[in-house]
């Protein structure tokens, strides 16, 4: 088995964790956008995607009302953010930043030349 047939393995079993609304209107994009990404997107897709069911979960889905037509215009007025909502969007985005970070800074690529630094400031 490959490494993109064992992602998206793995992804369809993730994407099993949404609301069944949320999964009927949209997993098939989401698939499609999946397949289409490079490997260096996988460990961003997941993490995107596990914490879009967590919210989903907790947050609710507005995805079990029915558009008319693909791609139909819903007014922004038509959700109201709340306070709250704000406030865990704002402790959302700084959890991802905050591990994107962290991961990128733990597992740094390694680099054998770097023109004009030093040996001491090179990572290895």
């Amino acid at each position: 088995m490959t490494t993109q047939r064992s992602f998206l393995l793995g992804y369809r079993l993730l994407l099993q964790l949404y609301p069944a609304a949320f999964r009927r209107r949209f997993a098939s994009e989401m698939l499609e956008l999946a397949e289409a990404a490079e490997p260096t997107e996988w460990p961003l897709i997941f993490g995107d995607t596990s914490v879009a069911i967590i919210r989903c979960w907790f947050g609710g889905t507005r995805s079990a009302a029915a558009i008319a037509e693909p791609n139909a215009y819903v007014s922004v007025g038509g959700f109201p953010v709340s306070g709250l909502g704000l406030l865990q969007g704002l402790v959302l985005s700084i959890a991802i930043v905050v591990g994107v970070c962290y991961v990128n800074d733990r597992w740094a690529p390694s680099y054998s030349y770097c023109p004009g630094a030093s040996s001491q400031n090179v990572r290895r």
